[in-house]
């Protein structure tokens, strides 16, 4: 039996319409536990964090594949992240993943309409919920008693800005207003309250690392995405300037079936020489996903191809959870 959304009827729809009418900038629909991104408490008692290290899947979730969920369980670059442990060998494990996760849906996507035969936005928030079920606990948010849940420290929001550099934007003023809400206000030795906000208290910062498929890297670094070449680059050094957005883009690659290897090679030369200055930098990384149960150039409209014509290897391309609900739904049938 399928994992049911534990939001109430109408609780999606109300903050979808929200985040279009532009009543507000980022809406949080279901978030794992109330003190997301926080880890779980009580955190392991050798943890200390000066950072929040939130991987950010943004996707149209058309619907969620094992692509998706290969993504989000991928684990970061080393030199991206600290862990706040002070044991060598409990910092090793924890630096190799993030302190939270966000499924992110667009509901205004460069490029991205809906069309007719689509899952509604809500569907979709409802199958990120399923893929989320998917997602193992890392090793920075297990308890000392390892008594808590072992799915991830996640979140699902729904966003309505067209672009990276806008989403990072967004997202860093909602986040760091999140995590400094958190924080209740502490008494000092005069008996006068510290304001969250003060000084005197250290408030962990977000750090925002995009989980992208190579197809959404090239909008990322493409000029006709922007108003000109010069306005695109002002832009990416906004949104990976570690005194700027301080962002960081993990891609997977993604192999054309369509197209000979020594062109997909091409494509992906042709975009990563556009983003020169970031992947020298770092901030622009490209990850494997590929495993034994996934292939690297699944793709949302694979599945919805499939679906339509009656293949059912579609199926091997979702999640069980996400296939009946497809099924049980009667999505993309035509």
């Amino acid at each position: 039996m399928n994992a049911k959304p534990l939001w109430p009827p109408g609780h999606a729809l109300k903050l979808l319409q929200k985040v279009q009418r532009h009543e507000s900038a980022v809406e949080l629909v279901h978030t794992s536990h109330e003190r997301w991104p926080f880890p779980r408490l009580p955190i392991h008692s050798q943890r200390k964090l000066d950072t929040i290290h939130i991987s950010i899947l943004d996707s149209s979730f058309n619907p969620p594949t094992c692509a998706h969920l290969a993504l989000a369980n991928s684990r970061p670059p080393r030199y991206t992240m600290k862990s706040g442990f002070a044991d060598s060998a409990l910092a090793s494990a924890a630096e190799l993943d993030y302190d939270a996760k966000l499924l992110l849906l667009s509901v205004r996507n460069a490029d991205k309409t809906l069309k007719s035969g689509d899952a509604t936005y809500e569907q979709r928030l409802e199958m990120m919920y399923l893929l989320s079920k998917d997602m193992p606990a890392s090793v920075s948010q297990r308890p000392d008693d390892k008594s808590e849940s072992a799915h991830a420290n996640f979140a699902i929001a729904i966003v309505n800005e067209p672009t990276f550099v806008g989403k990072a934007a967004v997202l860093r003023q909602f986040l760091h207003a999140r995590i400094s809400g958190l924080y209740p206000p502490v008494t000092a030795l005069d008996g006068m309250a510290i304001s969250p906000t003060s000084d005197e208290i250290s408030i962990p910062v977000p750090r925002l690392v995009f989980l992208l498929g190579f197809d959404t890297l090239i909008r990322l670094l493409s000029p006709r995405y922007y108003t000109s070449e010069a306005a695109m680059m002002d832009a990416l050094r906004l949104f990976f300037s570690p005194t700027g957005d301080d962002c960081y883009v993990m891609c997977a690659g993604r192999k054309l079936a369509e197209v000979e290897h020594t062109v997909q090679e091409e494509v992906e030369a042709k975009t990563l020489s556009a983003g020169k200055e970031f992947v020298e930098s770092k901030r622009v990384a490209l990850i494997s996903i590929g495993a034994d149960s996934v292939d690297e150039q699944t793709s949302s409209s694979q599945v919805r191809t499939k679906v339509a014509l009656k293949d059912e290897t579609w199926r091997r391309l979702v999640t069980p959870s996400i296939a009946n609900y497809i099924i049980q739904n009667s999505l993309y049938i035509s």
